[in-house]
């Protein structure tokens, strides 16, 4: 496994409603998915894991109104393990599958406090690039949206078929 592995992400969308989802996260680092019930708590799993995994590495630190933890140099035993031995990492996302959708994310870079990298959609066999974790957020919610499109679409085919 390469450390481009720790970059990987899966996307597992379980459930979607107007823009809000709800579903897994699957990463090289942990055995068992993270799980997300909103955008918000998608953002912070998947910055949390890549801070974990040291990669890829974040060229600025985040802001917030609260107070800023103490920054510790040492790290407990789950923090201490060897990523570079392939045999204590897991497969990213093995088969699983969303039940409205599956995606992979490869972020390449984290510069300007944001995420640059490629979605995969895998029903779709689809790939795109993104250069903000806005972008990334708005390509996952186009799918939904050509998705219902596609649905709309053949129920108005099937009601002139019929008349």
């Amino acid at each position: 496994m390469s450390i481009y592995d720790l970059s990987s992400i899966g996307i597992c969308i379980d459930e979607y409603n107007a823009g809000e989802m709800k579903g897994r996260i699957f990463s090289s680092l942990h055995s068992e998915p993270e799980t997300f019930n909103s955008v918000i708590t998608l953002v912070k799993t998947i910055d949390k894991i890549f801070d974990e995994g040291e990669y890829p590495q974040a060229t600025m630190r985040c802001r917030g109104f609260g107070k800023r933890a103490a920054v510790t140099e040492k790290k407990s035993a789950e923090e201490n393990r060897d990523i570079s031995d392939p045999t204590k990492l897991c497969p990213v996302m093995s088969n699983a599958r969303g039940k409205k959708a599956t995606f992979g994310v490869r972020v390449m870079f984290r510069q300007n406090a944001s995420w640059q990298g490629t979605l995969c959609w895998l029903e779709k066999n689809r790939e795109e690039n993104f250069r903000s974790v806005l972008e990334m957020m708005m390509l996952i919610d186009s799918a939904f949206e050509a998705e219902t499109a596609a649905a709309s679409d053949s129920s108005e085919n099937a009601k002139v078929v019929n008349r």
